[in-house]
């Protein structure tokens, strides 16, 4: 499969990081195309499938679909052309279990992923009756939470996000230990010894931030320097400008 890759990016179409093409994400049999502008793009699907075609490999056109993140999020574009079948653009696109939205800057959905949550949590409500509390607790924490904490630590959620999937484990807590809707279980987590989603999150994007760091894959470090450069760069430039305004 890492024949699509050298054969995108010797395309020179694509998206960069720098002189780092990351036009194509691959992962088993899942293709993630990144492009900076149409043209680029169906001829990145265009390679695709000349190399589908002499490997001899089909391309499920079906489950294959567009999605406009940026300023041009808003304009109606004719569909994509994949193997002469029209590739279709959505208003979200599932890849690995995460729903990417369309929008003017990158947006997750996480609606599905209180769905799968709740349906992890009744689950082991309905078959754990006469369980312990703290057995049951364990038991959400190893099969419900594990569910809202999928490929957390490496998206970017916003405030109110975060804070909804923190109501949805304390709608949790609260059904475990008899609490009223209306009251605060802080508290009850303190003294479990546990932490909140928000502090979670923040540990463990931590913990990856760490290992990618530390990653034996040069490609994957280099990346997250750049991305650290980039930070450090918005850190200084926003201290300058506070400084200009209060010079001012």
């Amino acid at each position: 499969m890492n024949v699509f890759i050298k054969q995108l990016k010797q395309l020179g179409a694509g998206c960069y990081i720098s002189s780092l093409f990351l036009g194509c994400i691959l992962y088993a049999d899942d293709i993630l195309l990144l492009s900076p502008s149409v043209i680029g793009l169906q001829a990145m699907l265009d390679k695709c499938a000349e190399v589908a075609k002499v490997l001899l490999l089909e391309f499920n056109v079906e489950k294959s679909h567009c999605v406009v993140i940026g300023k041009k999020c808003a304009s109606n574009i004719t569909p994509m052309n994949l193997c002469g079948n029209p590739v279709e653009w959505r208003e979200s696109i599932k890849y690995l279990g995460v729903y990417l939205q369309r929008g003017s800057s990158i947006k997750f959905d996480i609606n599905p992923t209180k769905r799968a949550f709740y349906a992890a949590c009744n689950t082991i409500f309905l078959h754990g009756s006469g369980v312990d509390e703290i057995a049951l607790l364990n038991l959400q924490e190893t099969f419900s939470l594990s569910v809202i904490m999928y490929a957390m630590p490496a998206l970017r959620l916003t405030t109110r996000q975060i804070n909804e999937l923190n109501a949805c484990w304390n709608n949790v807590i609260r059904r475990l230990f008899g609490f009223n809707k209306w009251e605060s279980v802080s508290a009850m987590l303190l003294g479990l010894g546990r932490l909140n989603i928000n502090h979670i999150i923040m540990l463990r994007r931590v913990t990856f931030y760490r290992h990618l760091l530390y990653s034996c894959d040069v490609f994957l470090c280099n990346v997250f320097l750049m991305f650290l450069k980039t930070i450090l760069k918005l850190i200084r430039y926003c201290r300058r400008y506070f400084c200009l305004r209060l010079k001012l």
